[in-house]
C-alpha cells in the first residue's frame, strides 16, 4: 500500500474521528489542534493559528483550501462542501505550504467577521492538500488532505431551541424477552448554535425501584443547528443470544440476566443554559422460555406430590383395614 493510499483510507475516517481528537495524525503530517473553537462578534478580526509538523524525509507541499460542514443525515458525520458565503469566506489563510523535512511550522489564519453577520455557530474546516484545489482545463484534484475544524459562534441574540423528537427501543418494540436495552433516541436542534445534550436514561421497576441506568451521550455529541441527530444507549453488559439460538441457549442467558414484568423508561436531558428535554415509556419484560420450564418443572412437581399424596392414601387406607381385621 502506497503512502497516498494510506493517507486517502485515513481520510474517510477524518470527520469522525477529529471531532474529539486533538492532535491529527496521517504518515506525512501531523496538524494540531484538530479543531479550534473561536467567538468574536460583527465586525471583529479574530487571529488564529495550526501547527504542522512534517514526519517525512523530504520536504511536502500542502495546498490550502476551506470548506463548509453541516451535518449528514442523523449520524452526525460532518458533511463537507464548497461554499461562495458564510464561514469559509471569512477564513483568510496562505494559498500553499512548504515544509522541510522533519519541520514544525505554525500557520497563522484570520476570521474576518463581517458586520452583519447572523449570531450564532458557524462552521468550516481548513484543509491541507497534496495537490492544489484545481488543477484547470475542467479537471477536479483528487488527492490526500487532513484538515481542522474552525468552529466559530459570533455573539448576540443566541436561540436555544430543541427537543426530543422520539424516544424507543431500537427494535421498536414493547414487549422484551430479555435484556440487554438498545434505547435510541432522536434530538432535533431548533435553535442557531450547537448544542450538546447532558443526561441519564433510568428504568424502574413495576415497585419504581431504579433497575438501571446509563449516560445518554456518553460520546458527548453535539448537534448543529437546524438538523436532527440520532443517538444509542444500551443498559445490559452482554448480547442476547440470537433468535436462531438453541432453547436452552436463552434460558440459560435469561437466568444469568433475570428481568420480568412492566418497566419504565425515563430519559432527562439538559442542553444549552436552560433547556430540559425529557421523555418516557412503558415497556413488558417475559422471558418465556426461562419461565415456561419453571412453569413445566411446577407441573411435574404437582403431578408428582399428587401421586405421592395418592400413594400415602392408599397406604394409609391399606394400614386401617389390617388393623380392623384383628
Amino acid at each position: 500500500m502506497t503512502q497516498t493510499t494510506r493517507i486517502s483510507k485515513f481520510l474517510k475516517t477524518f470527520a469522525i474521528v477529529s471531532m474529539t481528537m486533538s492532535v491529527l495524525t496521517v504518515q506525512a503530517l501531523t496538524i494540531s489542534p484538530a479543531r479550534d473553537e473561536k467567538t468574536g462578534d460583527p465586525g471583529e478580526t479574530i487571529p488564529g493559528s495550526f501547527t504542522l509538523i512534517n514526519e517525512q524525509a523530504n520536504d511536502l507541499t500542502f495546498y490550502t483550501s476551506v470548506e463548509t460542514f453541516d451535518s449528514q443525515g442523523e449520524s452526525g458525520t460532518p458533511n463537507f462542501t464548497t461554499a461562495k458565503e458564510g464561514l469559509p469566506t471569512w477564513v483568510k489563510v496562505v494559498d500553499k505550504v512548504i515544509l522541510k523535512k522533519g519541520e514544525r511550522l505554525t500557520v497563522p489564519y484570520t476570521i474576518e467577521i463581517p458586520k452583519d453577520a447572523d449570531s450564532g455557530g458557524h462552521f468550516a474546516a481548513i484543509f491541507l492538500s497534496t495537490v492544489p484545489p484545481s488543477l484547470g482545463n475542467g479537471q477536479v484534484s483528487v488527492g490526500a488532505k487532513v484538515g481542522m475544524l474552525v468552529l466559530l459562534t459570533v455573539t448576540g441574540a443566541k436561540i436555544e431551541q430543541g427537543g426530543l423528537s422520539s424516544f424507543a427501543f431500537k427494535s421498536g418494540a414493547k414487549m422484551l424477552t430479555n435484556l440487554p436495552l438498545d434505547f435510541v433516541y432522536k434530538f432535533k436542534n431548533e435553535g442557531n448554535d450547537r448544542i450538546q445534550p447532558i443526561g441519564d436514561i433510568t428504568v424502574k421497576n413495576m415497585f419504581s425501584q431504579e433497575s438501571g441506568k446509563v449516560d445518554a451521550n456518553k460520546a458527548l455529541g453535539n448537534i448543529l443547528p437546524k438538523s436532527t441527530r440520532r443517538f444509542e444507549a444500551r443498559i445490559g453488559d452482554t448480547d442476547a443470544p440470537a433468535v436462531s439460538a438453541p432453547f436452552f441457549d436463552h434460558v440459560k442467558y435469561q437466568m444469568s440476566n433475570f428481568a420480568f414484568g412492566m418497566y419504565s423508561a425515563n430519559i432527562n436531558l439538559t442542553f444549552g443554559n436552560k433547556g430540559i428535554a425529557q421523555s418516557s415509556f412503558t415497556y413488558y419484560i417475559i422471558p418465556w422460555q426461562l419461565l415456561s420450564i419453571v412453569l413445566g418443572g411446577l407441573i411435574v412437581a404437582i403431578l408428582l406430590l399428587a401421586t405421592l399424596l395418592k400413594q400415602y392414601n392408599k397406604w394409609i387406607i391399606k394400614q386401617a383395614q389390617a388393623v380392623s381385621k384383628k
